[in-house]
């Protein structure tokens, strides 16, 4: 068996040459892996954001319900109030979010949080109102001040104080 030598300059190559000596060796894989870390910036963000949404939501949502049932249980008005802003304060600690700007609204029942005119809560039976617990979102790595207090959320639960319960 003889093997066939092209001769010099010929176009026939031999099949080790192809590959060997490139000049772009492992260029392909650097690419692949700055894309990856350029793609994966921006999406960790946007799920770090929705994440601190959704425990806000979630914090305030809870913290009116709470609300409403220490509300309720409360032996006056101002221990019901004072009951209430505590627990929602430490609905938001518990999820994680800030409870600076918290605030403890009530405002008749089926009126928006923020544009409803506030009430003051009784406790007489069958009193119906909103207890809507309003807290500001920080999203991370932007600060406060470019954000402001526009980013909030609320939750809001329909308190119906009990029949039977003894007038305060």
């Amino acid at each position: 068996m003889s093997a066939h030598v092209a001769p010099p300059g010929s176009a026939a190559v031999d099949a080790a040459e192809v590959g060997s000596g490139s000049d772009d060796d492992g260029r392909a894989m650097i690419e692949v892996i700055f894309l990856a870390v350029l793609m994966l910036i921006p999406t960790v963000y946007i799920l770090a954001s929705v994440m601190r949404i959704q425990a806000a939501t979630f914090a305030v949502t809870q913290g009116a319900r709470d609300a409403a049932r220490v509300m309720d249980s409360a032996p006056t008005v101002a221990d019901g109030v004072a009951r209430a802003e505590e627990i929602a304060q430490l609905a938001l600690t518990d999820q994680h979010v800030s409870t600076e700007g918290l605030d403890v609204r009530f405002v008749p029942a089926g009126s928006d949080c923020a544009s409803g005119a506030e009430i003051s809560p009784s406790l007489q039976p069958g009193d119906v109102y909103d207890i809507c617990v309003v807290a500001i979102v920080t999203f991370p790595g932007v600060p406060s001040v470019v954000t402001g207090t526009k980013n909030t959320v609320s939750g809001v639960f329909t308190m119906h104080v009990g029949d039977f319960r003894e007038g305060q």
